[in-house]
This record gives structure tokens, C-alpha cells and sequence, in this order.
């Protein structure tokens, strides 16, 4: 029988007890942390580093040496997914941006409409019973909305309080009802908001948006990064986890329902409210991650031809969601269109209403899983191309997501480079953004060529000093240095060869998907009226880096808008009004999927699209 030895997390001071041998990341998994390994524990990324404070752990891996200096292995730095503790250990975990910077949380696209919620409160004055009226207590309710509600039900639950409260109230009640269903009765003097939620699952940030159903007010906004991560970085290698592992579509589910359940603790917490006000609650995500809410089986979305179990719209109880809510609340799951086109899209065009406008309009969500819609004025494609997780932060040498300290922007200035960070922090990484700024530069400077190679040591004599000073390295580990020690909290943070490589990819699959789109339904680029970049991303993004390295056909930029969380803002008209529930039902029936990827032409175009021309 192995040896079981103690491992302490900080900060925290979480300890567990687990056999000589085991791997900190499920050392770290079995006291509740959550340790995002990208790459799904393969050792490929070097995002899950750790220090170990005191102890033992076996010798570094190959991965371990390629990602970490000898340096920072003598200091104790070692990648969470690859190191064995051997003793008694104690480990310290740094930040790396788990909290979501404010921006990134932006429903934008959210309308004025008429909050005309499926959640509905009634102030009523009911008939006191007499001799002459024997009705029911229930009945007493359901004829007073009959006109509006003819066919009442009720849940024995709430028949068991109801002779109580309405003789306590002296019969003058407020009712909440939703679909013909009575699910609460309080005294009208001492009835509770009615509150609603909209979550957004995304493959690497879960959001969630508190809701007054009265008004349609929004009340709070929290988010944090998806728990899942720790079991890959991309939907592909958590369907490949699901599907390997004996329980490991439930472990998936129970991650992501346990962090909506603690984002919609936080943010009833910050208002003062109790998580049972909240009767509805509306969910987006792409087609794998709705899945897993669910704990459908995904193992088809990753294999031809790439069939989900369902994709139509779902009702389902909160019991049934293991969501901590209100008992009879309600879990209304946004349409899905295909495999890898999911609610979150429908989200994003019912949020923009493309099909509503008479000019062509373009949409394109940039995560791991690039998605594409186009109105072309009469018709709505959807694509979708496997972007990776470059603008995420993820594959990237000092990647990070949109969070404090993550530089967001990068500048000429004074033919020198400058950069600035998400809330004016010390730079401890990269983000999504700063990477598409950062090569624009590089590419302006022309310290990159329109193949992405660094230029040489001899190539460098136009450059200015300063910028000649920030250039280290040779070949493939060639790199700039963006943040110097002055501007950072530690070591510096820089681009490498590696990462424009990883930019490219990212940027030629979507780039190729926009322009066969396009074509598709013989336009041209200026055929478009506008251009939405959606998700946290769009937050960020300078149109002029966009179309400097070719992410974007060319256009004048100011037809590019960054929209926010276009898809949790269609979540939210979702949730509170039913004609926009309607709306995006229907986006999601009209919608014509376009199958590029496993086209010859799409490879052929996407290898052209990767130059930066």
C-alpha cells in the first residue's frame, strides 16, 4: 500500500492527504482547486506552473525542462501536470489572472424591449371564503387570473404554505406564476423581488448576470474562469476526457453546474438577495459546453459528421439543473444550430437582431472555437473553424486571460514600443488582444515579415536602438521583450517566435472562414455594413491591429464594432422577455450552417490567409 504523505496549497492552506507519487494537479484537484492545464495535462502549454515551498517532488520531466530554466527549477518552479510529490509538501500557487477583469463582463448588446418575462408577479385581493363561497384557496387564486391565465396549475409545495399565508396576509397575496404554473405566494406587503439569471458557459469563462424580472434592471455581473479547464483547454480534449474516463462526463457537469451555483451565491451576495428569488434562469454556451450542463454525451460533436444529442431549445427544473435556486424555478437552454455552432452564437445574433436589418452584417465570435454568422440580407449563415486558444491567452509563452495585469495594448511610441495593462497593473502576461496589438506592431515596425519570421540579427539595421534592445535570441527562439523588469512584477514579458506562429493559425482559420462565407453568398467585403466582434475579446480589440494583420478583410475601421458578451446580452433578453425567447428560436431555425473545414478549398485558403498580407 503507497505511502500517504500531506500536500498544503497557498495561499489557503488547503490540505490533503494523497499516496507518494501523485501528481499536484490531482493533489490540487482533490482539495477543491482548481488548476486550469490547458493542454489537458499533456505537459504541451506550461500554464499550470507551481512553486514548491518545502518538500519533495520527483525529477523534472522533458516537458518540464523545455518550458522552465534550469533557474526556475532550482527554484522550486515546477508545471503542475507533470510533477510527483514524494513527501510532505508545501505548494504555492500564483496568480494567474483566475479573476475576471470587469470588461470582460459587458452585455453591451442588451435592448430596451418590454420586460415581458415568462416569470410573472400578480398583487391580488382575494374573496374571503363565507358560507356561500366554499371555493378552494387555490381556486380562489386561479379565478382571479383567469383571464389572463385559464388553465392554473400548482405544485403540492406550494399548495402546503398556501392556507397559511394567504389568512396571514388577510387574503390580499402577491402570486409569482410561470407558464400557467402558480410557484410562490407571499403576503403583498412582504413579497420578495422576483429575480432572474442569465449564465453564459463559456469554454474558458463562465458568466453570470443577476436580473430584477420586474424591471429587467440588471443587478450584478460575475465570472470566473471555467473549472473545467483543468481537464483541457478546448472543447475537443474535454469531449476526448469525458470519453475516457469512467465518470468523467458526470465530473465535467458537476464542475461547471458547482461554479454556476457559487457565481449565483456571489452574486445574490452582492445585492443582499437569497438565491430562492430567483424563479428562471436563461443558458448559452457553445454546443459542447451546453451539452455537458447537461451531461448529454458530447463524444459525437467530435466526430464526422459532428451530430449533437439535441438542439433544440430545453426546459428543465432547477432540481433537474442541480441548480440552487428557487425549488420550482425554471432552466430555459438557448437553441444550439450544429455541432460546433452553439447557443452562444443564437445569442449573439438575436442580441444584434442581424436579421432584422436590411444591409449585410457580419458577426464573428473569436474564442477557442472561432464562430462565424453572416446576414446577407436575405440569408443567415453560421461556420465555425478551430481558432485554438491563441486569443485566449492559452499556447501562448506568458499567455493569460483578460484580467489584472495582463498587458491589453501594445504602441509605437517615440519609435520605441510601449504597452499598457488591464487596470494599470504590473505586467504579468499577455492577453488575447495585447497579442493581436503586439504582432501589428511588430509587423509596422518590420521586425516580423509577412511570413511571420523575426527578422535576423542582420535584418535589424532599420530599427531604432531601443527597439533593437528588446530583441533576444535566434531562430525559433527568437523573441521581443514588450514588458522589461521595470514594468513588471517579476520576470519580463515578451513575444516569441513561437507565438506569432500560434497568431497565425489562430487568425488564418477564422480569416479563411469570413472569406469563403463571403463568397458563398457572392459578396465582397464592402459589401458589409458592419463587422461585430463578440465575446470578451471584442472588449479589446483596436480595429486598425484587426485588419493590420489580416484577421479582418480590409475596411475602413470603423465598420468594426467590438459588442461585449453579445451572447450572454442574448441570454438576457431571453430571460426577460418572452417575444425575444421567440426571436431566438427562430434565428436558430433559419439559420443555414456552412460546413468549410473538411473542404480542400478551406485548407488551401486558410494556408494563404496565414500570411500577414
Amino acid at each position: 500500500m503507497p505511502e500517504v504523505i500531506d500536500v498544503t496549497f497557498e495561499p489557503g492552506g488547503r490540505t490533503v492527504q494523497v499516496p507518494r507519487g501523485t501528481l499536484i494537479s490531482e493533489a490540487a484537484q482533490a482539495t477543491g482547486l482548481s488548476l486550469a492545464t490547458p493542454c489537458g495535462g499533456k505537459g504541451l502549454c506550461g500554464q499550470c506552473q507551481v512553486i514548491i515551498q518545502s518538500g519533495k517532488a520527483g525529477e523534472p520531466t522533458e516537458a518540464e525542462r523545455e518550458h522552465l530554466s534550469p533557474e526556475q527549477l532550482s527554484q522550486g518552479m515546477r508545471l503542475a501536470c507533470q510533477a510527483r510529490v514524494m513527501d510532505d509538501a508545501v505548494i504555492y500557487v500564483p496568480a494567474t489572472g483566475e479573476l475576471i477583469a470587469d470588461k470582460s463582463l459587458k452585455a453591451e448588446m442588451v435592448r430596451s424591449v418590454a420586460v415581458e418575462p415568462h416569470v410573472r408577479r400578480e398583487w391580488l385581493r382575494l374573496a374571503e371564503p363565507t358560507l356561500d363561497d366554499q371555493r378552494s384557496d387555490f381556486r380562489r387564486i386561479a379565478d382571479a387570473v383567469a383571464d389572463r391565465c385559464p388553465q392554473l396549475t400548482a405544485d403540492p409545495l406550494v399548495l402546503r404554505e398556501l392556507p397559511a399565508t394567504i389568512r396571514a396576509a388577510d387574503y390580499q397575496v402577491a402570486i409569482t406564476t410561470r407558464g400557467g404554473k402558480l410557484v410562490s405566494v407571499h403576503p403583498s406587503d412582504a413579497a420578495p423581488p422576483y429575480l432572474g439569471a442569465a449564465v453564459d458557459i463559456g469554454t474558458s469563462t463562465v458568466a453570470v448576470y443577476l436580473v430584477d424580472l420586474q424591471t429587467g434592471q440588471q443587478l450584478a455581473s460575475v465570472a470566473s474562469a471555467n473549472s473545467q479547464a483543468q481537464y483541457g483547454a478546448d472543447v475537443i480534449s474535454r469531449i476526448e476526457y469525458a470519453n475516457t474516463h469512467t465518470e468523467g462526463r458526470e465530473q465535467l457537469r458537476n464542475e461547471v453546474v458547482a461554479l454556476i451555483n457559487e457565481l449565483i451565491a456571489e452574486a445574490t451576495d452582492r445585492i443582499g438577495a437569497d438565491r430562492q428569488q430567483i424563479y428562471e434562469v436563461t443558458v448559452v454556451g457553445n454546443t459542447c459546453m451546453h451539452h455537458l450542463f447537461l451531461g448529454l454525451d458530447p463524444q459525437h460533436l467530435a466526430q464526422a459528421p459532428y451530430i449533437p444529442v439535441t438542439s433544440e431549445p430545453m426546459n428543465l427544473s432547477a432540481t433537474e439543473a442541480g441548480l440552487a435556486i428557487h425549488p420550482q424555478g425554471n432552466i430555459f437552454c438557448l437553441p444550439c444550430i450544429a455541432g460546433f455552432v452553439g447557443a452562444d452564437t443564437v445569442g449573439v445574433i438575436a442580441a444584434s437582431e442581424m436579421t432584422r436589418r436590411q444591409q449585410p452584417v457580419l458577426a464573428v465570435d473569436i474564442g477557442t472555437n472561432g464562430e462565424i454568422a453572416l446576414w446577407s440580407g436575405e440569408a443567415l449563415l453560421v461556420a465555425s473553424c478551430a481558432a485554438g486558444p491563441a486569443f485566449e491567452g492559452a499556447q501562448i509563452q506568458q499567455g493569460m486571460r483578460a484580467a489584472p495585469g495582463a498587458i491589453d495594448h501594445v504602441v509605437i511610441s517615440n519609435g520605441d514600443i510601449d504597452i499598457t495593462t488591464i487596470d494599470n497593473q504590473p505586467a504579468v502576461g499577455i492577453c488575447g488582444s495585447g497579442l493581436l496589438d503586439g504582432v501589428a506592431v511588430l509587423l509596422e515596425l518590420g521586425v516580423v515579415d509577412t511570413s511571420g519570421r523575426f527578422m535576423d540579427g542582420q535584418g535589424s539595421s532599420g530599427l531604432s536602438e531601443a527597439v533593437v534592445n528588446r530583441l533576444e535570441g535566434e531562430g525559433n527562439e527568437r523573441r521581443i521583450i514588450l514588458a522589461n523588469h521595470q514594468q513588471t512584477s517579476g520576470s519580463p514579458v515578451a513575444l516569441t517566435q513561437r507565438d506569432v506562429r500560434e497568431l497565425q493559425l489562430a487568425k488564418g482559420a477564422i480569416r479563411a472562414t469570413i472569406d469563403m462565407l463571403l463568397d458563398y453568398v457572392g459578396l465582397a467585403p464592402e459589401d458589409l455594413d458592419e463587422v461585430l466582434i463578440a465575446g470578451a475579446f471584442g472588449n479589446y480589440i483596436k480595429p486598425d491591429s484587426a485588419l493590420r494583420i489580416g484577421l479582418l478583410p480590409q475596411m475602413p475601421p470603423e465598420k468594426v464594432r467590438g459588442v461585449g458578451n453579445a451572447a450572454g446580452a442574448g441570454a438576457i433578453l431571453a430571460l426577460i422577455s418572452a417575444a425575444e425567447r421567440t426571436y431566438t428560436c427562430q434565428v436558430a431555425e433559419i439559420a443555414q450552417h456552412i460546413e468549410l473545414f473538411r473542404q480542400r478549398e478551406f485548407q488551401e485558403i486558410f494556408a494563404e490567409r496565414m500570411l500577414f498580407v
